[in-house]
């Protein structure tokens, strides 16, 4: 198989995970807090996987970054705005309702005091990260490599953390059996 036909596989098989995070989360208003954060529980280290196996690709000179925001531009025309982004902020908000709020160090090799972290953050960080590139990949506006090269930068950059975190506090709420 050529490269190309390779990066369109890999990113087919982490597209189906991300689908199926974002469909839990498109589907959370109808779900108890312990269903929802239970459905992904089980799908972030599937995703975490994933992401963790995509490729270092490089894009080609026709991917010209949007100048001065060093971003492909595909990029810029696939993202959520921050009014969806807050509207989903607050819907997972209300369904995981006194879940929330968890405790946390920032990098745990380095850091000593505890912050505040929510679960409603991290689960519309990871959304919106993951939903750009989905949407793009539905679209075929834009070749698998810009989108592995996307979602890859992502994670080790932003939402990797967020999938991270919001484990270990899931972990600990369904472990606990609070409220």
């Amino acid at each position: 198989m050529d490269t190309l036909a390779d990066n369109a596989e890999i990113a087919g098989r982490f597209a189906v995970v991300a689908n199926r995070f974002c469909s839990v989360v498109d589907s959370a208003s109808s779900m108890e807090k312990t269903d929802l954060l239970l459905q992904i529980y089980r799908i972030l280290p599937k995703l975490i996987d994933e992401a963790i196996s995509l490729p270092d690709v490089k894009l080609s000179d026709s991917d010209d970054p949007i100048e001065g925001s060093g971003q492909p531009a595909f990029r810029a025309r696939g993202r959520q705005s921050e009014q969806e982004w807050g509207q989903l902020y607050n819907l997972l908000k209300e369904q995981i309702a006194d879940w929330d709020r968890y405790w946390q160090v920032f990098d745990p090799t380095e850091d000593k005091e505890a912050l505040s972290g929510t679960l409603a953050d991290d689960i519309a960080d990871i959304y919106r990260d993951l939903k750009e590139g989905l949407v793009r990949s539905e679209a075929h506006q834009a070749p698998p490599e810009e989108i592995i090269w996307s979602w890859r930068l992502l994670f080790y950059s932003h939402w990797g953390k967020h999938a991270m975190d919001a484990l270990l506090a899931i972990h600990f709420r369904l472990q606990n059996g609070a409220s």
